[in-house]
């Protein structure tokens, strides 16, 4: 088992937990205040320094359990209110889809650029200097602490975070759209603008370090271009619809996807705070906000659900002890970013699940 795995699995389940939030904040058209307020608070926890000290350590790869116990309370970190069973549904989805990020990375230096890509993406929409900061100390952090192994090292700690998320077998509507999925919960993959072909040259690479290979296709600087689209966004209709690629990378006809997808969301972020007439002059700390179920959305594969939930009913109740320790730790950084004064935590998220467009 891998001493490398738990930042892959916290960082990526981290911005799919933000990508499902913010794409419901804006279906729903909550007011910009308010949402921006949510993005704003559970970013700057989910990359404050003391949690990131915790996560970018070598250690041995922590149970799903604890990752969503964790999680769970940064996200208590914002005005919201996590009602417990749509917090298992939420955290299926992210698993399911960190799970076929993972799977269909075609080597290590795409894993790591898929990890920088939910990152760039989290940077992209909060505004305040501090988080940001704190984001710029990430990056630094995470590529030092992956720069220094070979590629069988990175390519082995990908193989550990699939390893956990073995059991995580269910159907999610936003994968099954992008006909990434099949109704059996298994995974189509087509790599389309990256290939490393990492499995065809590992007796080459897998000795060398991350900075070392050769092609070194996609940017691991802060505001690079990572080439690859996995671990971007796939609720942007850029996502579902890439521009048309340009010129190919190498003689592997690999393509360079342009992304538009920060230009989107800044340009409807504009439309919106032009047109938001609203003469409240205090923001309230407070609201409800329901995410609806469609019967597509995400559901367990019938032939191992039975099995599956017993299996991880029986896990959650051996695991709860062992990571109090860590739980606890969890509550005392919390708490020193939540103010406990002004804070009514009401935004109830009773079904946080992907919804059909």
């Amino acid at each position: 088992m891998s001493l490398y795995a738990n930042p892959l699995l916290f960082l990526n389940m981290g911005g799919e937990m933000l990508y499902v939030i913010h794409q419901r904040l804006k279906a729903q058209k909550i007011e910009i205040r308010k949402a921006r307020q949510v993005i704003e608070d559970i970013t700057a926890a989910f990359v404050n320094p003391k949690i990131i000290e915790i996560i970018m350590q070598e250690s041995p790869c922590q149970e799903l359990s604890w990752m969503q116990t964790t999680l769970e309370k940064i996200a208590l970190c914002s005005i919201m209110k996590l009602d417990k069973n749509s917090v298992h549904k939420l955290f299926d989805l992210m698993m399911m889809i960190v799970k076929y990020q993972l799977t269909a990375a075609t080597g290590p230096r795409e894993v790591i650029l898929l990890t920088l890509n939910h990152l760039a993406s989290i940077r992209d929409n909060v505004i305040r200097k501090n988080t940001h900061e704190s984001m710029i100390s990430l990056h630094k952090v995470f590529i030092d602490f992956y720069s220094k192994l070979t590629h069988n090292d990175i390519w082995e700690a990908r193989n550990t975070c699939l390893n956990k998320l073995a059991t995580i077998n269910v159907r999610v509507s936003v994968l099954l759209r992008l006909s990434l999925q099949n109704e059996d919960t298994t995974f189509n993959i087509n790599p389309k603008y990256y290939n490393e072909k990492y499995k065809e040259r590992e007796s080459e690479l897998g000795s060398l370090k991350l900075t070392e290979g050769w092609p070194q296709i996609g940017s691991l600087a802060y505001d690079g271009d990572r080439v690859t689209i996995l671990g971007k966004n796939m609720y942007s209709s850029s996502y579902a619809n890439p521009p048309e690629p340009k010129s190919p990378l190498n003689q592997s006809n690999k393509i360079v996807p342009r992304d538009k997808g920060s230009k989107i969301e800044l340009e409807l972020l504009a439309k919106q705070l032009g047109t938001d007439n609203s003469k409240n002059k205090s923001m309230p700390t407070s609201f409800n906000f329901d995410i609806f179920i469609d019967d597509v959305e995400m559901k367990t594969n019938d032939s191992n659900s039975g099995e599956d939930n017993e299996e991880h009913n029986v896990k959650k109740l051996k695991n709860e002890k062992l990571h109090n320790d860590y739980k606890a730790k969890l509550e005392d950084i919390c708490a020193d970013f939540m103010d406990s004064s002004t804070v009514n935590r009401q935004m109830n998220l009773l079904q946080l699940l992907d919804d059909t467009e």
